[in-house]
Order: structure tokens, then C-alpha cells, then sequence
């Protein structure tokens, strides 16, 4: 096992481990004040966790906003945002700036904020979740090939 984490380390560029590691800091955070908004009866069971299903499900489709390739040049796995994920990008943001008021015709008040907070756990985890699938996915690809 340490041996894969070695060559994980090895073979993906440090700035998308580190990208990685505050997503998932992120996510801890918000999934945590999220259960306890929950717990608290400021949102419902049912709509939080619905909500954080569909936001996930956007996330991971938001996740192409960045391409993932081998670099022959560096020799790791890197990302780098093409024209698609420029356009993904500003959708991503647009839904961050306006989820509020997007959600305000169904919710109010201290739901509407715990939605906010779930909806962005969603998409972050998401986003995390595609891009590690995607960082895997160029590993296996690779397979053995190390040159």
C-alpha cells in the first residue's frame, strides 16, 4: 500500500494533490455544519440529502472544467482548463453567486441557508470525486509505461 501512495505522489503534479486535499478539507467542514443544520431541524432530512445527490451528480459533470492528461514533459499526472471548462467554470460560479436566489422561490431563511450550504458541499464533492476519478483513471491508463 505505501508503495502505491508513493508512486501516487510521484506521478501527479503536487498543485492538483494540493487542490485536492482543500476540496476535501472543504468538504468535511461543510458535510459536517450540513449534518448539524440537519440534526437541528433547520432543513429537512429528505431535502438535504436530495439536495446533496443532485448537486454531487452536477459536480461531477463540473469536474471537466479541467482536463486531465499525462504530461510526457513533466512525467505526471496534471490538469489544465480548455476552452469547455472555461465555459463549465463560469457556469460553476454563476451557480455559486445566484444559488440563493435561485433556491429563495422555494426556501426562506435558516433553510435556505443550510440548502446553500448543502447544495455547495454537493458540488464541491462532486467536482472532488470526478477529478479523482479522472486522476485514477490517467494512472491506470498509464499502467506500467513509466518513462
Amino acid at each position: 500500500m505505501n508503495e502505491q501512495k508513493k508512486e501516487y505522489y510521484n506521478d501527479v503534479d503536487n498543485r492538483l494533490i494540493i487542490r485536492q486535499r482543500v476540496f476535501l478539507t472543504i468538504i468535511i467542514i461543510l458535510v459536517t455544519i450540513s449534518i448539524v443544520n440537519m440534526i437541528e431541524g433547520k432543513i429537512g432530512l429528505f431535502l438535504g440529502v436530495s439536495g446533496f445527490l443532485l448537486s454531487n451528480a452536477i459536480g461531477i459533470a463540473l469536474s471537466r472544467m479541467f482536463k486531465i492528461f499525462w504530461s510526457a514533459e513533466k512525467g505526471k499526472v496534471i490538469s489544465q482548463l480548455d476552452t469547455m471548462g472555461t465555459i463549465l467554470l463560469i457556469l460553476y460560479i454563476c451557480i455559486e453567486v445566484f444559488r440563493k436566489w435561485i433556491f429563495a422561490y422555494w426556501l426562506s431563511g435558516a433553510a435556505l441557508n443550510a440548502f446553500g450550504l448543502i447544495v455547495l458541499s454537493g458540488l464541491l464533492f462532486g467536482r472532488f470525486l470526478g477529478t479523482s476519478i479522472k486522476i485514477n483513471d490517467v494512472l491506470v491508463e498509464r499502467g506500467g509505461d513509466r518513462s
